[in-house]
């Protein structure tokens, strides 16, 4: 939605999707308006960090913010409804109207879709998949209907995350590889790679793939317990922040010093790395003598640790794609439970 200083200000995650909502200010000004809410005011082109938002004296939240320029900002914050009502009418907007139509709602939704498979999810709903899939479910009876919208419900978070991006924080001790292994899913040199310890400090935040699937790829500060500059303890901190926000943890530990991750609220996958050049020294992940194989760990690891498939589309399949399509499953399925069988159709042609 475009505000009045001639910029836009949009939620670029699906509404209920989970527990951060992500804003985007672009345009003029972008910068100076996210400017105004938080504490410090002060932002940094390239910089992620944690601030206070606040507004007539009142702290409202913490947010990670991440200035990608003058012209566009993100600020992630936690998903509450009012909450995110009140900061995007600070912004200058306000959320955006959502169409009452399943076709209005994912082609609303299709401009920002994060990957082909979540924008061929969504394409199909807005040429009748959900439609066609509630004549199918009619035809079936009480038991066979409830499995179906079950396997529909499970799908719902693969369905997600084809559409808005999966955020993955590589975490580790220092040395143990995460900025090499960054740069080869990034399929370049996005991240400065040292033998220094201590060498990443910032959470360096970009959009990658992994498989088919879109990622939101968060290289941070490497663990340890002995940092003495106060930039590298504030570099762990916000990498503790991270973590706890992560849709998943991909946790790097080598293979010459195994180290366990701390506890995080977050699912946690975990890779032992080898940053040694010999082919065969030791077990483990090695991005310099298997690039390849380096890449398939990580995936795997990845769809095992969040119960991905290898793609999210089903050609022509109905899919929960929103809150209302997931509330409307949700509702049917307790009819039906219920005993309610028209209740539950009734549901799931209103979703």
């Amino acid at each position: 939605m475009s505000s009045p200083e001639g910029g836009e200000v949009r939620e670029l995650t699906p509404r209920g999707a989970g527990g951060i909502t992500v804003i985007e200010v672009s345009g003029p000004g972008a910068r100076e308006r996210v400017e105004a809410l938080i504490r410090p005011r002060s932002l940094t082109t390239g910089s992620t960090r944690v601030h206070p938002i606040a507004a007539g004296g009142e702290v409202l939240d913490e947010a990670l913010v991440w200035c990608e320029s003058d012209a566009r900002v993100e600020v992630h914050l936690h998903a509450s409804p009012p909450l995110v009502r009140r900061v995007l009418e600070l912004l200058g907007g306000e959320r955006a109207a959502t169409g009452t139509s399943r076709r209005e709602r994912a082609l609303e939704q299709l401009a920002r879709a994060a990957s082909e498979d979540g924008a061929r999810i969504l394409l199909d709903q807005a040429e009748g998949a959900w439609e066609r899939g509630l004549e199918r479910w009619r035809a079936l009876d009480d038991r066979e209907l409830e499995r179906e919208l079950e396997r529909v419900l499970a799908d719902e978070h693969a369905t997600r995350f084809a559409i808005r991006p999966v955020c993955v924080v590589l975490a580790g001790p220092v040395n143990a590889g995460k900025s090499t292994l960054a740069n080869l899913l990034h399929g370049r040199e996005r991240v400065v790679v040292s033998p220094q310890a201590g060498t990443t400090r910032d959470a360096v935040v970009e959009r990658v793939r992994i498989g088919a699937w879109p990622v939101d790829l968060v290289d941070t500060a490497g663990e340890r317990d002995s940092a003495s500059d106060p930039v590298e303890r504030a570099g762990l901190e916000l990498a503790r922040e991270w973590r706890e926000r992560a849709d998943l943890v991909l946790w790097l530990s080598p293979a010459d010093r195994p180290c366990a991750p701390p506890a995080c609220g977050a699912p946690l996958a975990v890779l032992v790395s080898r940053v040694d050049l010999a082919p065969r020294a030791v077990s483990g992940v090695s991005v310099h003598c298997d690039p390849a194989g380096a890449l398939a760990a990580v995936e795997r690891a990845f769809r095992a640790a969040l119960h991905l498939p290898e793609r999210a589309w089903r050609p022509g399949e109905p899919e929960a794609f929103d809150q209302r399509a997931l509330d409307a499953l949700r509702t049917a399925l307790a009819a039906l439970r219920g005993g309610s069988r028209l209740d539950g159709l009734a549901a799931l042609a209103d979703g």
